[in-house]
């Protein structure tokens, strides 16, 4: 496949058709390996670019607040519904409501702005990391562990899925283990950085760029509150589901998808088969352009006993930055 039509493919995953006044139907639906629901990035990237067809050109969006009611089924359409709660000069609200076999599966309202300009500015500072082109994509790590004589098929038919995704993101971690590690992550403090860039070339749209970045926002999110117990659905105890429940962003500036980004992400509570994780999205030349954060539904077999690292980090004065 021709790399010019990997961004084309990737906007697909957040494309709509217009079935009525405010009313979209997807046109993809997408299953992750082992997954028993929709992937829920894709679902918030609809949703945003639902809501943002019904929105003048002259307003960005600034933050958006989200939850899941009910598991998408990759088989059904989901139909979005865009209600338009105001319009006012400098900002614009909508709520967005999507459905399938008329049930409510996820709801959000959208925030929307004029441009405004304001000496009052601030922001967290880049960390200071590797540059992306010095680091091997997750596509090639899956490859090389799919080479080792001993995976279980299981594990491999789980990695052939991934490199098998529809919709094509390159990743690259630099300091913590991939939380699906072949081998059994470790215990680890719950914070992943990495970058992440959306393969072939995007419109220069920025709501496009915008839907894309919410469904990128999803990737590993939820993750990082699993780090500090050192378990995945191979590892014994394991993770029996993960989902999401609440997924919220806001948008300080605009950007490109299709350029790199780095992705910061911290998870400073796990408690009540739920887990709590924030975000944040710089480019590359240091701007912190995204902030999000998300609560998911965690639960694991309980055939074994669990100390998290977390416990013994906090000697060392680990604590998160939001």
């Amino acid at each position: 496949m021709a790399t010019e039509s990997l961004g084309s493919l990737l906007e697909h995953a957040i494309d709509l058709e217009e079935i009525d006044v405010n009313t979209y139907r997807s046109k993809s639906q997408y299953l992750p390996p082992g997954a028993r629901a929709v992937f829920g990035g894709q679902v918030v990237g609809q949703a945003l670019a639902a809501a943002s067809k019904t929105v003048p050109k002259n307003y960005q969006v600034h933050s958006l607040h989200s939850y899941f009611l009910l598991g998408g089924i990759a088989s059904v359409p989901i139909v979005y519904t865009v209600k338009r709660i105001r319009d006012g000069r400098s900002y614009v609200t909508r709520r967005v409501i999507a459905k399938q076999k008329g049930k409510r599966i996820f709801t959000c309202t959208c925030s929307y702005q004029t441009e405004q300009k304001s000496s009052l500015k601030h922001q967290f500072m880049m960390p200071k990391v590797p540059e992306p082109e010095s680091l091997i994509s997750t596509d090639q790590l899956y490859k090389q562990w799919l080479e080792n004589p001993d995976i279980s098929p299981e594990y491999r038919l789980y990695i052939e899925g991934r490199l098998e995704m529809p919709f094509r993101v390159d990743v690259r971690r630099f300091d913590a283990m991939h939380p699906f590690d072949m081998w059994g992550p470790t215990k680890q403090e719950p914070i992943q950085r990495m970058w992440m860039r959306a393969e072939g070339k995007i419109s220069d749209d920025l709501a496009v760029h915008q839907s894309i970045a919410a469904y990128c926002s999803d990737y590993f999110v939820l993750f990082t509150a699993l780090m500090p117990h050192g378990i995945n659905p191979f590892t014994n105890p394991r993770l029996t589901m993960i989902a999401s429940l609440d997924h919220a962003m806001w948008f300080h500036e605009p950007f490109r998808a299709d350029e790199w980004l780095l992705y910061e992400l911290e998870s400073p509570r796990s408690v009540g088969g739920r887990g709590l994780a924030f975000g944040r999205i710089f480019t590359q030349d240091g701007r912190l352009v995204v902030s999000f954060a998300q609560e998911g539904l965690i639960r694991m077999s309980e055939t074994g006993s669990i100390q998290p690292v977390v416990e013994e980090s906090q000697a060392t004065g680990y604590r998160p930055r939001l």
